[in-house]
């Protein structure tokens, strides 16, 4: 059943869903040091997230989350040279400025299922794909770059 899942739930699909949860979670201690602390959190996730997109389509390489067998290119360069998933970490660190914004305590819970489902669900299965189409440049890679950084 697991395996089903995997590179099933697009990435921004999951964070809108996760951002909409926390929105409608009771119990919001609002203060406006939350949006001075949560807003630019928010905005630096975003752009964190769509940087590396441009990259991959300046290399003419798939940017669709549900298909990681289309990778034609391994991008190791800009963002990647931190982290091997920045869109990903973008995406968490965007949903936890959105719930510092919110100011709900429970919201951090949609972090942690936002970071456990892409690792198991999306970055796991991308792994496998770019081990097999770029067997020893991947590995190269792995073992000089961290997963989140």
């Amino acid at each position: 059943m697991f395996s089903a899942l995997e590179t099933r739930v697009p990435p921004p699909f999951l964070f809108l869903t996760l951002a909409t949860i926390v929105w409608a979670l009771p119990g919001s201690i609002y203060s406006p040091v939350h949006t001075a602390i949560g807003v630019p959190a928010l905005l630096l996730g975003l752009s964190i997230n769509a940087w590396p997109k441009s990259l991959f389509r300046r290399a003419g390489t798939t940017v669709n989350p549900l298909h990681p067998e289309r990778s034609s290119v391994l991008i190791t360069s800009g963002l990647y040279r931190y982290s091997r998933n920045p869109m990903y970490l973008g995406y968490a660190l965007a949903l936890l400025g959105w719930v510092i914004c919110q100011g709900k305590l429970l919201g951090l819970g949609a972090v942690a299922i936002f970071i456990g489902y892409v690792t198991r669900f999306q970055i796991l299965p991308e792994e496998r794909q770019l081990s097999a189409r770029f067997p020893a440049e991947y590995a190269a890679y792995k073992r000089a770059v961290r997963r989140w950084a």
